[in-house]
């Protein structure tokens, strides 16, 4: 109905020139009020994004018992129309459509049905007059009206009984409410945390997380705060999607302080794309680990990036992070970092964890010469319901990395892997017992966690965060001799 709205007559003025003065937004502030009323969204200036493509809906609605509403916001002046008469242009014509409603509806469904396979959803449409009075729309020429009926016109003037009259009107009302999550979750799918078997259409962002993606930061540098799975790591891949879904010719690289963390992120960023039916130039997109050997700023991946994202920069570093600064020109560099750390510069943002499971874990005392054996006990036990591969110990130095990993090949004749800086999945796998320190741990999360730590320490939100399911926490008195005075493996067999 409202597609081909392109031919005007008696006065040569192009639509695009048709500019009044002024906008009453009462009617835009009365639909968001009955969205709050009815526990739904409304957008302003909502960018679907679908494959490769950008749309802008100027009004998006969501009700849960009604379905989606979309407008265009048409800006005529009664004074420019009032000598003119509309017609509908053929399909034929060469000119370019003025409204985009039928190519909105088409992507929202597309995008629906790619994401949830099956989609019904109800999406309605209409137009927001806004510089145009309902009785200034009455005396127009009859042709204006012929083609657009006046319960999908919602004027300047429009009262709240008259809004929502014509809501209620345009969609039935259902017995059973759509899920919000599952709806507007799919059509702004690069901000959701992606569905798991807990969450089986994935979770809202938090709210400063959308306001990290949703803020310009061109030619700043910030620093990103968080405690550990506070969302730091997921909200840095989709800042660095969401910069190039909206600005293809943007360049963005990523540094992690090791390659598994890198793999990890691009992982989900892949993961993103295959999920909400998005599509990026990857040649736009580049990951790096800092090595000794090179330099980046003299890179072509660092000359060409107009945005820099350090994830977890406080393993990075002093040096480097240095150089990055004062060869950053125009760019924008983000810096995330635990917030134990110190802002490196005057912008900064604060995520809050709004994911950390409630992670069961116990906590054992032990010394410098039972704690191998404690482990050793613990690990038999765990083992016996688990398979190696969903355990991973933590150690607070990487000094004691062999010894242990000796003991514990020896003691249950398994292969357990450590990790470094330098592991990489693409030519290693995470299919056994893992042993590593804090730093190398970035992205990871197993189901069992055992954390050898100084008895100095009491807070374990480190270890918690890299457990899905369990933890234990072995609190060692003088953690500085563990390494002369480890038990011998025998004796801890014949324990």
């Amino acid at each position: 109905m409202f597609s081909f709205l392109t031919r005007f007559f008696q006065k040569n003025i192009p639509l695009e020139e048709i500019q009044p003065e002024s906008t009453n937004r009462l009617p835009i502030d009365t639909i968001h009020s009955i969205a709050q009323e009815e526990d739904g969204l409304f957008f302003e200036n909502f960018n679907l994004f679908y494959q490769d493509k950008r749309l802008k809906i100027d009004l998006l609605l969501f009700l849960p018992y009604r379905g989606l509403y979309f407008a265009e916001a048409i800006s005529w002046d009664f004074t420019a129309l009032q000598d003119m008469s509309i017609e509908r242009s053929s399909q034929k014509s060469k000119k370019r459509a003025s409204t985009h409603l039928e190519e909105t509806a088409s992507a929202i469904h597309q995008k629906l049905e790619d994401i949830l396979s099956f989609d019904s959803t109800v999406c309605e449409r209409f137009f927001w007059m806004n510089r145009l009075n309902e009785d200034e729309f009455d005396r127009l020429d009859p042709s204006f009206h012929a083609l657009l009926p006046k319960e999908r016109l919602i004027f300047n003037d429009s009262s709240k009984e008259s809004i929502r009259y014509k809501l209620d009107s345009l969609a039935q009302k259902r017995d059973e409410p759509y899920s919000t999550l599952k709806i507007m979750g799919s059509l702004q799918s690069h901000t959701l945390i992606l569905p798991s078997e807990e969450n089986p259409y994935g979770q809202f962002l938090s709210e400063e997380q959308l306001t990290f993606l949703e803020t310009d930061f061109t030619d700043t540098v910030t620093t990103l705060f968080g405690e550990h799975n506070s969302g730091k790591s997921s909200a840095i891949i989709r800042k660095a999607l969401l910069t190039l879904l909206s600005n293809p010719k943007e360049n963005v690289l990523i540094i992690t302080p090791t390659l598994i963390g890198g793999e990890i992120l691009r992982h989900e960023l892949i993961s993103l794309l295959e999920y909400g039916a998005l599509s990026i130039d990857f040649n736009c997109l580049h990951f790096y680990t800092p090595r000794d050997t090179e330099t980046l700023t003299q890179m072509d991946i660092f000359q060409s990036a107009s945005s820099i994202l350090c994830d977890d920069s406080h393993l990075l570093e002093k040096g480097f992070i240095d150089a990055l600064l004062e060869h950053r020109e125009k760019r924008w560099i983000l810096l995330s970092m635990h917030n134990n750390y110190t802002p490196i510069s005057n912008s900064s943002i604060i995520f809050y964890n709004h994911y950390q499971k409630n992670i069961h874990y116990r906590k054992l005392p032990a010394n410098t010469t039972n704690v191998l054996m404690t482990l050793l006990l613990e690990l038999r036990g765990q083992l016996l319901s688990s398979s190696p591969e969903r355990v991973m110990v933590i150690l607070e130095s990487d000094k004691q990395l062999m010894l242990y990993k000796e003991g514990i090949d020896e003691y249950f004749d398994i292969k357990s892997r450590i990790l470094s800086k330098e592991f990489s999945l693409q030519y290693q796998n995470l299919d056994n017992l893992i042993l590593t320190t804090p730093e190398y741990t970035y992205g990871l999360h197993v189901a069992h966690v055992y954390f050898i730590v100084s008895d100095e320490i009491d807070n374990y939100t480190y270890a918690l965060s890299r457990a899905s399911e369990s933890a234990t926490i072995i609190s060692v008195s003088k953690p500085e001799e563990v390494e002369d005075d480890l038990i011998s493996i025998s004796s801890a067999q014949e324990s």
